[in-house]
């Protein structure tokens, strides 16, 4: 619903727009009532509605003087809709020249008050939906600038190009919010959107499904920042895990990578703890063993699991475990326990990115090799680390299966439907995300057909339909089962009925 805001200085006035419009109707419902320009004025700012319908001649401040005010200084002001009871030229000329939506005089018009409610709405409606694209194709280029960052690009192209979208001077210091949640994602990241203006970037989700938000310490921002995470794990403990970490770096927008990876750390830190809650980089222990991940072996070893090798599966997790210095196993056993924790982070995000259940996994791997906290010797973590890696692998090829025969599917049921456009099998490989060759291979597994036979014969299929129920020329059938050329079309009609498309009408 969109809000309106009723202002005029006489009760009757707004008794009757209250009563006689069918808000509900076009859209609206009233946000609140004003009798004077300053009470308006705080409701404007307070309530921001979508449209005040206001008086000209109030105490205090005028309509005008209203309209005016949140020109200047609003964002977004709302529209304005003038109801007077001067008849003045002047008035109506100020009015206008102030890009208000109507002038209407008194007394009040149901019918001609409801026609303007009608055209509004919908261009209020209009507005927002241009408006909330906008918003979500900057978000996406923003998000895919900062994870260009984050990711190791430092091109100087690119850092300009983060100084311009947040407007930052390089001697400014910089903090990172990371936020990590299982249950509330959406309503953080509307928080996060609230906060996000001069000074504080948009909210962003980095390759681990975080949500981020970087700041400058321009008028207290980072305190503001600070206070800000410690609020959201205040408000949303309750509703699921969560984790808030706050990093921090001097030196701009040129240490955001920096101030990333200290609030990743932080939360990472937290997260190897199995605890909830607010932590800052700076709070964490000395030396933690947790920033001794081994980058190269966690690598190596997805790459055999994304590979379906089992059988280089077991190599590659005793690597895992191993000292990277000494290549021996290592007696410290929260060090070991890292390795495998990030393992297990590795596989659960390749799941989710194949829409796989990822609960029902790690249950899976629990109930046959224990849980990980309760794990204390080499042993049982090399048993873990095997276990976790073998059925990912088994896992891993599963869900591709599932998700390619659902992609044929859908690819099936696109030509279904579009078989009347100029379809190609590389332009579909593309819009589907797949080899040209391979889904020729699956798509003739699938029909029992090749593309181009089960194209032909959907459309072969129309024109005999259009033949039978329509009147239209051989021509117009043609185009309209998908053929550019009557001649091809008759040809290909001959080949696969045994008889020309007029013949075939004559039987019908």
């Amino acid at each position: 619903m969109m809000d309106v805001l009723l202002v005029d200085d006489e009760p009757w006035v707004l008794e009757g727009l209250r009563t006689m419009v069918n808000w509900d109707k076009y859209g609206f419902q009233i946000c609140g009532e004003a009798e004077n320009g300053n009470d308006a004025w705080a409701k404007i700012e307070n309530l921001q509605p979508d449209l005040v319908i206001t008086d000209i001649h109030m105490p205090s401040v005028s309509g005008l003087e209203l309209i005016e005010r949140s020109k200047k200084t609003m964002d977004r002001p709302p529209k304005f809709v003038i109801l007077s009871g001067y008849d003045s030229f002047e008035y109506a000329k100020v009015a206008l020249n102030q890009r208000v939506e109507e002038y209407l005089l008194k007394p009040i018009d149901e019918v001609e008050i409801e026609a303007v409610l009608d055209i509004i709405g919908r261009k209020i409606v209009e507005e927002h939906a241009s408006a909330e694209a906008h918003h979500r194709e900057h978000a996406l280029y923003v998000n895919c600038l900062f994870n260009r960052l984050l990711q190791g690009d430092d091109s100087s192209e690119l850092q300009d190009e983060v100084n311009r979208t947040l407007q930052m001077e390089g001697h400014e210091n910089m903090a990172c919010l990371l936020i990590s949640t299982d249950n509330c994602m959406g309503d953080v990241k509307q928080h996060l959107q609230s906060f996000a203006g001069t000074r504080c970037s948009i909210p962003f989700t980095d390759s681990e499904g975080n949500i981020g938000l970087f700041a400058v310490d321009i008028n207290n921002s980072l305190k503001r920042l600070e206070e800000l995470g410690r609020n959201l794990f205040e408000t949303y403990s309750n509703s699921g895990a969560i984790i808030v970490a706050f990093g921090y770096q001097l030196g701009g927008a040129g240490a955001m990578r920096s101030a990333y990876e200290k609030a990743l750390f932080a939360l990472k830190w937290k997260r190897y703890q199995y605890k909830t809650g607010f932590v800052r980089d700076q709070d964490l222990p000395p030396n933690d063993s947790l920033a001794k991940v081994n980058q190269q072996a966690l690598a190596d070893l997805m790459e055999a699991i994304l590979a379906g090798e089992t059988d280089k599966v077991e190599l590659k997790v005793q690597a895992l475990l191993a000292n990277p210095q000494s290549e021996l196993t290592v007696s410290n056993i929260e060090y070991v326990r890292v390795q495998l924790i990030a393992l297990e982070m590795g596989v659960l995000r390749q799941l989710k990115e194949l829409e796989g259940n990822v609960d029902a996994f790690i249950q899976h791997v629990q109930n046959e090799a224990g849980d990980i906290t309760g794990i204390n010797s080499f042993p049982r973590f090399l048993e873990y680390g095997l276990m976790l890696s073998r059925t990912a692998v088994k896992e891993i090829q599963e869900q591709r299966k599932r998700k390619e025969f659902s992609t044929i599917f859908q690819v099936e049921q696109y030509v279904n439907q579009e078989f009347r456009e100029n379809l190609r099998l590389q332009e579909l490989a593309q819009k589907f995300h797949m080899n040209a060759n391979y889904l020729g291979q699956a798509f003739r597994q699938q029909t029992g057909k090749s593309f181009r036979e089960y194209l032909n014969d959907k459309r072969i299929d129309e024109a005999k339909r259009l033949l039978r129920q329509s009147s239209m020329s051989i021509a117009d059938v043609a185009v309209h089962s998908g053929y550019l050329s009557t001649d091809y079309f008759i040809s290909q009609f001959k080949r696969m009925t045994g008889m020309a498309p007029s013949q075939y009408r004559k039987l019908q």
